[in-house]
């Protein structure tokens, strides 16, 4: 039976048992098509030498690679590739603790010879060539992208920049590919509904259904939904109580009249604290006027669901609130670059686009969220070349805005997508902390959906108010 209350608040396993008792983190436990890719940022003690001759990343002590395995590492400068460093194994290697550490990747000025020889026995080194005294005076603009094919690798920890003098710079990961992770297709334990509205006045021409499924055959679930209103970052709390297999819905405009963002289901015991309870599903569907055309349009978002990969509950502080870790450990990693694709020329209105993206409050009690996004724009010329372009995006505690009213530069939205053609947009902030989103999109093509993951953040922290929920039986 479904009750529910309202109220306001402000590869191999012993490998891998192995590495994780020596204390390496495993960089890659490729399998082929779901391998993972990391990014590192790069983080010097001291000053860079101007003029670099070498940036070498220092090999983990923990390598088990097949033959024919190959390790990438690529050299960005935001979302633009610089360059491609790659480590062929032609035949198997292993060691559990490679000491003294040797490069295994390597980036050169150009001009510079690329084969750096045989770094490890049997594996040959390939170096890319890049302009190096841009990444030693901007190296915060830079990073590391780092895709093992197959194997199992540790995580580089240091780069050596050879030089007068040669540094030693630390490598911190800071996000990872989501290309192995099924956002809105799966069950989990927590959920984010990435936009929801409705208005106070007219809610037949604007409003939004939230459904919210338990798929457990047999267990109740409890739940705390927590809608966060874009405006102000306050929440409004709602309990609801699941039997097995039962499923909910209801109209915004009776919860939460006139308002709009997102919202956060969790699951939770009866004392309020999450659990893992990987069995919820949800969806929102919203209708609005279209102001290209003047009338509604319907867009449906499936719910981007988040499994909690570590048994038991999250236990109440002193404070009465509770930590949710989005780390791959204790709950699966959040978005940190998320991709709208597939978005129609803007030109002659025909089209209205609307991209929203927030990064989730860390008190789901209510609080302050400031930050700014990068967003980054792809098309084609009329030669058929790919073209870039550049601009922000304030978030706050979300932000919404139309594609046509981007600035972005060096060109403009008009010329990165013209009429007939589709352009692609990448978002994320400085840090790689959690960004979500979604595009909706009215006019000559009606339609929307959930902004894609294209990396996670390595860790996120969300606090929720711990109180005990009552469930009729």
């Amino acid at each position: 039976m479904m009750n529910f209350t309202l109220r306001r608040t402000v590869k191999r396993a012993f490998l891998l048992f192995a590495m994780l008792i020596a204390g390496i983190t495993p960089a890659a436990a490729a399998i082929p098509g779901f391998g993972e890719a990391l990014y590192f940022s790069l983080q010097p003690g001291a000053a860079l030498p101007s003029l670099p001759s070498s940036v070498l990343i220092q090999s983990p002590s923990f390598i088990d690679v097949p033959a024919g395995s190959v390790l990438s590492v690529h050299l960005l400068r935001g979302d633009t590739l610089v360059s491609t460093s790659r480590l062929n194994f032609p035949q198997s290697f292993f060691s559990d603790r490679l000491v003294p550490p040797v490069p295994v990747a390597s980036f050169v000025p150009p001009g510079t010879p690329t084969n750096a020889g045989q770094p490890l026995p049997g594996a040959t080194l390939v170096a890319g060539e890049a302009d190096l005294s841009k990444v030693a005076s901007e190296p915060d603009q830079y990073r590391f992208l780092w895709a093992l094919s197959a194997g199992v690798m540790g995580t580089p920890g240091q780069a050596i920049v050879t030089g007068a003098p040669t540094r030693f710079v630390d490598l911190k990961l800071s996000a990872v590919s989501a290309a192995a992770s099924a956002g809105d297709q799966k069950p989990g334990s927590a959920l984010f509904f990435n936009r929801y509205t409705s208005s106070a006045s007219s809610p037949s021409r604007e409003n939004s259904m939230l459904s919210l499924t338990n798929t457990n055959p047999t267990a109740q679930a409890v739940v705390r939904l927590f809608l966060v209103d874009s405006a102000t970052c306050q929440t409004q709390d709602v309990e609801i109580c699941l039997a097995a297999r039962q499923t909910i819905s209801f109209q915004l405009s009776d919860l939460d009249p006139g308002v709009k963002g997102y919202a956060v289901a969790v699951a939770v015991n009866q004392a309020g604290e999450p659990i893992q309870f990987n069995w919820l599903t949800g969806a929102v569907v919203f209708k609005q006027t279209a102001v290209n055309t003047g009338g509604t349009f319907t867009v449906s978002l499936g719910a981007i669901a988040i499994a909690k990969r570590k048994e038991g509950a999250a236990p109440a502080t002193s404070g009465n609130e509770a930590e949710m870790i989005f780390d791959d450990v204790n709950y699966d990693r959040l978005p940190a670059q998320i991709a709208y694709d597939g978005v129609p020329s803007q030109s002659n209105a025909l089209n209205t686009t609307i991209i929203s993206l927030y990064r989730p409050i860390a008190n789901l009690g209510g609080g302050a969220a400031n930050s700014s996004a990068q967003i980054t724009g792809w098309g084609r010329d009329d030669q058929n070349r790919v073209v870039e372009s550049k601009g922000n995006i304030p978030v706050m505690c979300y932000g919404e805005i139309a594609v046509s009213s981007l600035r972005l530069a060096p060109t403009p939205v008009a010329q990165l997508a013209p009429a007939g053609l589709t352009a692609w947009f990448a978002a994320s902030t400085t840090d790689l902390q959690p960004l979500l989103g979604a595009q909706l999109n009215s006019g000559e093509y009606s339609s929307g959906g959930n902004a894609r993951a294209l990396s996670l953040s390595a860790e996120y922290r969300i606090r929720i108010p711990v109180s005990p929920v009552t469930c009729s039986q």
